[in-house]
This record gives C-alpha cells, sequence and structure tokens, in this order.
C-alpha cells in the first residue's frame, strides 16, 4: 500500500485513545458487535421475510435517543436492543420491530430479511444479502477506492478523477462502491473524521439496500512505535494490548479496516519498507503478527476476556502475501525497476511463515486475519516455480496456496494501482502485465482468485469484467463468482458491526483519541522499543541530577535547522546546550524565500561544550537512494553506510537474477562497478566533529533508523549508541536520561561491512556476518543493553537462540 508519512509529531506529546470506541449502549448488557448475540435463538433460514409487528407495541426490548445534532455533525438516532446489537440509522423510518426488538428495513419491504437480522451470524448474513444482489452490484463491491478528501459537500467534484472513474462522491456512491480508503484521515483531525463519516453513511443509507461504506487506513501509530518498534520489544503480549487500544482509535475515527499489519519478513536489509515490519526472523514475526491481528479483530470486556467481534473490532488486512522482503538489491516493488522478488536460498516458504502460521491461525476468537493484501513483486525463478511471471494479485498459484491449501474463504484485496496505466494519475504497478489492457489486467485479478481491486474507484472496469466473463464462462457461473467475491467483502462488515451501526459521535471520537491515559500508555510501550546498543559508563541509572548535555541542531531538507527534542520535555532531564540558527541562506521556496542549507547553523562554542558533562547526537541511518537512477536509467547499489561505497567487490553479481524478457533475452539489473553515497553524509561529519569537541567527555549517538546499517563508521566515535525505529528524538529521553532501563532487542542483524551485505542472501533471514564493536559485543538478531551489560533472558532464548523457520508449521506445501 502507499507508504504515507502522518507526519513527524513527538510520540510522547501525542493523546491517544484509551475510551472505548463508537457509541455507548444505554441499556446494560447492550453489545455494538456484528455477530450472533445472546438472545432466543435466531429463526431457520426459511422463515424469512419475517412480517414486521406494529412499533412500539408488545414486549418492547428496544429504546432509543437521537444523538447531537446539526451543529456537532451528528443528528442520528441510536437503538438500543436489549442484550442485542446497537443501531444507528439518519432515517428512523427504516427502523421496524420484530419479536419486541429493533432491526433495520434495508431494503424498505416492511419484513426482516436474514441479512438484516442481528441475532445471525455474519457469515449467514453475508451470504444472505450477497444472493440478494445482482452482478453489477456485486462488481461494485468489489472495488476498494481511493479518496483524498474531508469535504462533507458529496457532490463536489473531484479535483482528478481517474480515466472512466466517477467524478464526484454522490457519483461513486451511486455506482455502488462502498469499501475505500481514505488518505485524508488524520488522528489529528478525529472530529472531521466522524463528520465526513457519517454524511457517507448517510447518504449510503438512502441508497439499495443501506449498505453502508466501510473505510479503510493506512497503519497510524496513535503515539506508539512503527512496527518495527513493536518487534524491537520482542513481547507478543505488549503487542496486543497496543493493538486493542489502536482499534478502539480507528473505531472512534470511523474506520473499520486497517491496511495492515505489514508482516513481511524483511530478509533484504536494504529494502525502504522495513520499518512498516517486524523485523526479518519469521518466528517473531509470526508471534507478533497473531498477537496484533488477535488484538485488533477482537473486542474485550472489562476483564481481558476475549468476546471474538464486537464494538472495538476493527478488520486486519495483513501484507503483503506471500511476503516481499525478498526485493532483489532492496529496491522496492511500488516501481518497475524494483518488481521483483528472488529467492537464491531456495528460501520462499520461510516467508509465508507469518501469514500462514501467525494471521491463519490466531490465537485470538476471531480465528482468522480477515483481510489479506497480495505483494506487487514477482516472485522470480528461471523456471516459474513460484508461479507465472506475474505480481502476486495476478497469480492464481498464489492465491491457491490461501484458498487451497491454507483453505482461507476471507477477504482478498489486491495492492494499490496493479490495473493502471502509467499516467493515469495514480500508483502504476501492473508488473507482468505491462502489455495488458486494464480489461484485461482485472479479469486477469479476478480470475486469479482476489475478491477486490485496491485503488481508483474503477467500478466500470469491474461491471465490464462481469459481462467479459460471462461470455466466456456463462452468465450463471460468473454471477456465482462475483457473488463469492461480495460475500467475503460483505463478511467484513458484519464482522465489526458496521452494517448495524455505521455513524460516530464527534465528541466521542475527539476525546477517545485525545487520552492522556493511553498517551501514558504509548510512552511506556515506546521505552520499551529503543535499543541500547553500546554502553562504556556514559548512560547511568539516574540518580536524580541534571547533567548539562550538549545537542547539536539537526538538519532536514524540508525543515531546515531545529533542536531534535522537544525543548520543553528535554529541558526536564537535562541542562541543554545547544546552537543557534542564522538567517537563511539556501535556496529560495516556491513562494521566494530563502531556506535554510546547511552552512547556516552556528555551532556552539568550544566553551560551552567543554562545560557539558556529555553530548548526545541525534542522527538517521544512511539514506542513499532507491537503487536506481531514472534520469540515466542506470542500476546503483543501495548502501547501507554513510561514506562513498563502490560496487567491485566479491559478492557483487556481475549479472542480476531478475529482469525483464525482451526477444528472449533477459535484461540485466547488476550494479557492478556503480558507486553511492549517503545524502545525509553530513550526520556522520557531525558526530565526527561533536566528538572532537568534547574531548575525553563522552559521546551519545541516538540513531533513528529504517533498515540496518554499517556501524563501523560511528561505533568508534560513541561511548554509548542507542537505536530506535522511526522513532522521534523525544523517544530517546527517558533511556537517555537513566530515568528507565533499556530492554529493547534487535529484530534485525547489523552487518559487518557492505561485503558483508553483497554476501547475505536476499530471502534468507539472519545470514550476514555482523559487526563487532570495540567491547567486544556482536551486533546481532536479538542483542541489547541493559543496565548489567548483553540481555539474556526468555525472549533471547526464545527466539535469538533458535534458528530460523525455513516453512510453515501449520499446512503442507
Amino acid at each position: 500500500m502507499s507508504e504515507k508519512s502522518f507526519g513527524t509529531m513527538s510520540r510522547r506529546g501525542f493523546l491517544q485513545a484509551s475510551a472505548l470506541a463508537g457509541a455507548t449502549a444505554a441499556l446494560a448488557g447492550c453489545s455494538t458487535g456484528g455477530e450472533k448475540t445472546d438472545t432466543s435463538a435466531a429463526p431457520a433460514a426459511d422463515k424469512y421475510p419475517i412480517d414486521a409487528e406494529e412499533w412500539g407495541k408488545g414486549t418492547v426490548r428496544h429504546a432509543e435517543e437521537v444523538i447531537g445534532d446539526e451543529r456537532t455533525g451528528d443528528g442520528f438516532t441510536r437503538v438500543t436492543n436489549e442484550g442485542g446489537a446497537t443501531l444507528s440509522v439518519m432515517d428512523a423510518s427504516k427502523l421496524i420491530q420484530v419479536d419486541g426488538f429493533a432491526f433495520k428495513d434495508t431494503n424498505g419491504n416492511g419484513k426482516l430479511d436474514l441479512w438484516e437480522d442481528w441475532r445471525q451470524t455474519a457469515e449467514d448474513r453475508a451470504a444472505a444479502l450477497a444472493e440478494a444482489i445482482d452482478g453489477p452490484t456485486a462488481a461494485a463491491l468489489m472495488v476498494h477506492g481511493s479518496i483524498f478528501t474531508l469535504d462533507t459537500d458529496l457532490a463536489a467534484p473531484f479535483a482528478t478523477p481517474g480515466k472512466g472513474e466517477p467524478t464526484s462522491m454522490t457519483e461513486t456512491l451511486d455506482e455502488g462502491v462502498r469499501t475505500m480508503l481514505n488518505f485524508s484521515f488524520s488522528s489529528t483531525d478525529p472530529r472531521g473524521n466522524a463528520k465526513w463519516n457519517n454524511a457517507m453513511q448517510a447518504y449510503a443509507e438512502g441508497k439499495d439496500f443501506s449498505i453502508p461504506v466501510n473505510i479503510s487506513n493506512n497503519p497510524q501509530d496513535f503515539g506508539f512505535p512503527c512496527n518495527l518498534g513493536l518487534a524491537a520489544t520482542f513481547d507478543p503480549d505488549l503487542a496486543k494490548k497496543v493493538a486493542q487500544e489502536e482499534s478502539k482509535a480507528y473505531h472512534a475515527e470511523g474506520v473499520n479496516t486497517l491496511l495492515g499489519p505489514q508482516i513481511d519478513c524483511t530478509t533484504e536489509p536494504r529494502w525502504r519498507r522495513i520499518t512498516g515490519t517486524y523485523g526479518e526472523d519469521p518466528a517473531l514475526s509470526r508471534d507478533m503478527t497473531n498477537a496484533y491481528s488477535s488484538g485488533l479483530q477482537s473486542t474485550f470486556d472489562k476483564d481481558g476476556n476475549d468476546l471474538g467481534w464486537g464494538e472495538d473490532s476493527t478488520i486486519a488486512m495483513i501484507k503483503h502475501f506471500p511476503g516481499d522482503g525478498s526485493a532483489e538489491s532492496g529496491r522496492e516493488a511500488h516501481n518497475a525497476y524494483g518488481k521483483f522478488n528472488v529467492y537464491p536460498g531456495n528460501n520462499f516458504k520461510a516467508h509465508l511463515v507469518p501469514f500462514i502460521d501467525g494471521g491463519m491461525h490466531l490465537d485470538g476468537a476471531t480465528g482468522q486475519a480477515a483481510g489479506v493484501m497480495p505483494s506487487y513483486s514477482i516472485a522470480w525463478s528461471d523456471n516459474e516455480e513460484y508461479g507465472e511471471l506475474v505480481g502476486s494479485g495476478f497469480s492464481k498459484w498464489k492465491m491457491d496456496i490461501l484458498r487451497e491449501k491454507a483453505g482461507y474463504d476471507g477477504l482478498i484485496c489486491t495492492d494499490w494501482g496493479i490495473i493502471e496505466d502509467e499516467g493515469a494519475g495514480m500508483v502504476c504497478t501492473p508488473w507482468g502485465m505491462e502489455r495488458a489492457t486494464t480489461p484485461e489486467r482485472v479479469v486477469k485479478a479476478v480470475d486469479a482468485g482476489v475478491d477486490q481491486i485496491g485503488g481508483g474507484f474503477s467500478v466500470y472496469f469491474l461491471k465490464d469484467a462481469f459481462e467479459t466473463i460471462s461470455k466466456r464462462d456463462g452468465e450463471e457461473k460468473t454471477l456465482a463468482h462475483f457473488r463469492e467475491c461480495a460475500r467475503r467483502v460483505l463478511k467484513t462488515f458484519y464482522h465489526t458491526g458496521l452494517s448495524d451501526d455505521p455513524y460516530r459521535e464527534t465528541a466521542n471520537s475527539e476525546s477517545v483519541i485525545d487520552s492522556s491515559e493511553l498517551a501514558s500508555f504509548a510512552s511506556d510501550v515506546v521505552d520499551k522499543s529503543i535499543v541500547m546498543l553500546k554502553n562504556s559508563g556514559a548512560i547511568k541509572k539516574t540518580d536524580g541530577s541534571k547533567p548539562k548535555v550538549y545537542i547539536p541542531m539537526s538538519y532536514s531538507s524540508k525543515a531546515g535547522w531545529a533542536l531534535p527534542v522537544t525543548e520543553k520535555v528535554a529541558s526536564e532531564l537535562f541542562d541543554i546546550v545547544t546552537d543557534t540558527v542564522g538567517d537563511p541562506t539556501g535556496d529560495p521556496d516556491k513562494d521566494g524565500k530563502a531556506t535554510y542549507a546547511l552552512t547556516d547553523v552556528v555551532r556552539a562554542s568550544a566553551e560551552d561544550v567543554a562545560a557539558c558533562d556529555m553530548a548526545a547526537v541525534f542522527i538517521s541511518s544512511p539514506s542513499t537512494g532507491a537503487g536506481y537512477l531514472s534520469d540515466t536509467k542506470t542500476y546503483v547499489p543501495i548502501s547501507l553506510q554513510y561514506g562513498e561505497y563502490v560496487a567491485d567487490g566479491p559478492h557483487v553479481r556481475e549479472e542480476s537474477l531478475a529482469g525483464d524478457i525482451k526477444d528472449g533475452v533477459k535484461e540485466n539489473r547488476s550494479y557492478l562497478g556503480q558507486k553511492t553515497v549517503a545524502t545525509n553524509l553530513y550526520e556522520l561529519e557531525l558526530v565526527q566533529s561533536v566528538r572532537a569537541e568534547m574531548a575525553d567527555k563522552p559521546v551519545v549517538v541516538c540513531v533513528n533508523a529504517d533498515r540496518p546499517m554499517v556501524f563501523s563508521e560511528v561505533e568508534p566515535l560513541a561511548e554509548a549508541i542507542l537505536m530506535g525505529f522511526s522513532a522521534a528524538g523525544d523517544d530517546f529521553l527517558n533511556i537517555l536520561a537513566g530515568k528507565v532501563e533499556p530492554s529493547g532487542l534487535l529484530p534485525l542483524q547489523m552487518p559487518k561491512d557492505m561485503d558483508a551485505v553483497e554476501a547475505q542472501k536476499e530471502d534468507v533471514p539472519r545470514d550476514m556476518d555482523v559487526y563487532v564493536d570495540s567491547t567486544g559485543n556482536e551486533y546481532d538478531f536479538a542483542f541489547g543493553l541493559n543496565w548489567s551489560g548483553v540481555i539474556k533472558d526468555d525472549r533471547v532464548s526464545k527466539y535469538g537462540d533458535a534458528e530460523p523457520l525455513t516453512k510453515p508449521e501449520t499446512i503442507d506445501l
């Protein structure tokens, strides 16, 4: 999925959710869950439709209230059923009464149909509604679109509608699209998110069958560490608790489906999407996937008991099947130059472990991750042993692993842009199908076994695909196929209670996201995610004193010069000495104003630095580009060191493993002899200069990493090193100040040098020669220090001391 950033806000300053998401039940014992509730037995399927009773007559087992008004953006009616589901509607005339309970009459026939009966299971309700819809309606449900606005004027035209797509949100909903990712959803505007959600649901409620809108989101952190930081805790139980709280926050905004967690085994250390994963070890990734998905999807009572699907449940769409972390030479499959995954170690099956043994076998009551997203990548082999040389969304061989081998009956949604043409205004990733037309790509994906196409609102293409496949297979068979896809889509609506209770209270949404109690929990988790790699006495358990610390300014090409920590927060722990910033002298921005250049900082004086007890230098891991120069169409190495790297070592491939086949000849994507240097080389130079200024005073380096790095350039210059993953400066402060004992462990190996990186195999975990520091410690998987030295605990024994898994244990491949 798109690698959208949600900003660089300090996690410690970010307030998050701890209250329950969604509506609070007005009657004791009520549930907003989507599963069958503990009421009287639901009628048999052949009893439907059931005539409605006169509203309010007989034994009434429901109560209703109007929530909010036009001013708050609410104004919907909430109905609570005694011991049953909570309903919400904008049009109260859609409510009917049967057996004293309230239900929604979604098709307006004055009767209770099976899919409207919340006493039935999500599976049965989805199957019943799928059987009631026609082919075009089913085709529209197979679209998972994208939107970039919170404009509640749904008739407003899209700024740049895609080719052949609806031109406004009302037109989109009129066409029957009911699932979409909103890139504008952000935890900084929960009230706006909820208000837009309600506008969408109100419009959809007035359409046939009142099918609501399932809003999805890419992972937001709500103040918690990224997945890789969470993996550094080596604590699946903690991951489960984090997921529970994040699910409540998603629900409060109106999000019912998470496009995550990302669970690729990142066995290739140069890949740029590592921070979204749980690291390189299959067993750790499996257990974190299991725990996080279980916590996200289940609802829990006040005693912590797992109730299964319910009011706090969010769909987990695990990605990117069958694992996208073995990218050749680290290049990323969002781009054509990175579209191949390779398996020089014959280790394809190991990448299935988090999906099959983790996501398909949850310890939680929901049983399985309800959604799976295939990867963009082509799994390369010379003899097509991993299926046809097409992206995973087109690969029936890969989808059959899920459907046939693992028996998966959940939703499969492609990653974004696989049916798009270049220049269509969005991601274009039809790898292996570049020469096909868009309609041909849609048919290929549907034939492969996917249920939804991710990206634009390509509803017309899905409806055309229905006609195309009908001509080939017959309309009856095609309708059955499309209804099966729709059934899997609709199951996600019923599992989370979306079909019964789609509206959100705007005030409640804000209070959930802004809960200070959860902010404290998030801060504790962040502390556990930081890894101490080296400590030669520079970092000590606090004695209550307030040391004087030199913290040099940090530079960003976007933000210019700034203190890398929040001054107010850091000043409570340290007496800070820092630099000053002069007038900007860099290139003008779009408004003609000068931007800051690297030379626009005035470093602290030698006297001020000498008076400090230590220095804390905040840097990022080396950044050397994507491995391809588009202007010259040249493949270059992705380096994990700051200084210049020339790819001429003994392990650099003279010929790439994968490449496009043109006229029977395979393209050579080798970068032998090419060179690169980190764009943030100045950060290494900063560490070098501070080391010189501090003389015999200690220097602590705090590394915000997005992948492994070669430490030979930095480690000799520092008395202590802390490592965090996608970490803000404030994330390091509690450990830097000695307030919290470090407990994090490396979820990735740190290479000895670039020769070690070139020698490792892209698909094999933990196969690098690792860096050994000046104290003799190896920066290996599961390494970390606390106050006493090298951590040796149950986590290390379970994961670090065990050999990496090579295949799933729950199915026979």
